[in-house]
């Protein structure tokens, strides 16, 4: 593993979402926020909480499987978590078919941050749902709030607790910039509401599960096993225009899962940092071997590449993450659940 070649690339992705502006790793035009004077926190309501082309809310049951980690996960210089010498045991999940949508985001929690919010020069694809377009600007802290408000308001137990409360209500305003108490979350994972994937979880639902984890060769993408048909499966800087398209158009990997690469890079619930063969199934504990970046605090992992994308960063083994308060328009995420 070259953990110098991945940290270099995690820091020029970091310094792209904070300091210009840019989604993801591709250098967009849009907008980005995390700082603590930002006024980021202004939202619009462009997006309607109904809409009358609705998303099924379609979870696909994963089997899990231990998963022995090795070389043949590499993809090009991306090891992906599975990285040689580490064996990580993955439970039974599922996981939400697609990435979090406008409408699905305000409809919990009361308006739309999306910088792709429709209006002039940020439109939805000519018969594209603009409701439908998945949620962007969106900070790790605002995915946590999301995943045990819809968890309460559909009657399952919360996974999240910060200083021991479940109920987001009780945690005060999301921090714009890293809060200590925030980032002492803990996950409930016997609990059944919703909640991030982490990441083996989801590069394992990328690459297919079981069967794709125990391929000889497994695929590169969530999907194809070739750039050339990367265009079918995914929204990258190929054939984006640019900007994020309504979820489930394109074609689903081996699972039926849609948009793991591009359109919006996801949240994972792991902290960023090297991986190695003891690195437990919900990655590492804290930030490591940061070295002369370890000024650098509290970053998130980030999968899948984003809409402004080149392929390399699409790859199911691209590995890159933030700190937990950005928000950026190549930003979102999608959930799973625990199965029970």
């Amino acid at each position: 593993t070259n953990n110098n070649s991945s940290l270099i690339k995690f820091f020029l992705l970091l310094a792209l979402l904070v300091f210009t502006a840019c989604g993801g790793g591709g250098g967009g035009g849009g907008s980005t926020s995390g700082t603590s004077d930002d006024s980021s926190t202004a939202t619009n309501t462009n997006t309607p909480a109904s809409s009358t082309t609705t998303v099924p809310w379609n979870f696909v049951n994963i089997t899990g499987s231990t998963v022995t980690g090795s070389d043949k996960f590499k993809v090009g210089n991306e090891t992906g978590c599975f990285v040689a010498g580490r064996n990580v045991t993955i439970n039974n999940f599922s996981m939400l078919d697609h990435e979090i949508t406008q409408a699905e985001y305000q409809s919990v929690m009361g308006s739309n941050p999306s910088y792709f919010d429709g209006t002039s020069g940020k439109e939805a694809e000519t018969g594209e749902t603009q409701a439908n377009r998945p949620v962007d600007m969106v900070s790790w802290y605002d995915a946590l709030v999301y995943c045990n408000k819809k968890s309460m308001a559909d009657g399952l137990t919360p996974c999240y607790a910060i200083s021991g409360k479940t109920n987001p209500a009780e945690w005060g305003a999301v921090p714009t910039s890293n809060d200590a108490t925030w980032d002492g979350v803990t996950c409930n994972f016997s609990a059944n509401g919703y909640r991030l994937p982490t990441e083996a979880e989801w590069e394992y639902a990328a690459l297919g599960g079981a069967a794709g984890v125990n391929a000889a060769d497994p695929t590169d993408y969530a999907g194809p096993n070739t750039e050339s048909n990367l265009g079918s499966y995914a929204w990258n800087s190929s054939n984006s225009g640019a900007k994020t398209h309504e979820v489930r158009k394109k074609t689903a990997n081996a699972l039926n899962l849609f948009d793991l690469s591009g359109n919006v890079i996801e949240w994972c619930w792991d902290w960023y940092g090297s991986l190695d063969s003891s690195t437990d199934y919900a990655g590492p504990n804290t930030e490591s071997n940061l070295g002369s970046y370890a000024w650098i605090s509290s970053c998130r992992v980030l999968r899948g590449g984003t809409c402004y994308d080149a392929a390399t960063s699409c790859s199911a083994a691209y590995r890159s993450g933030a700190q937990p308060s950005v928000r950026s328009d190549g930003v979102g995420f999608r959930v799973v659940r625990s199965a029970q």
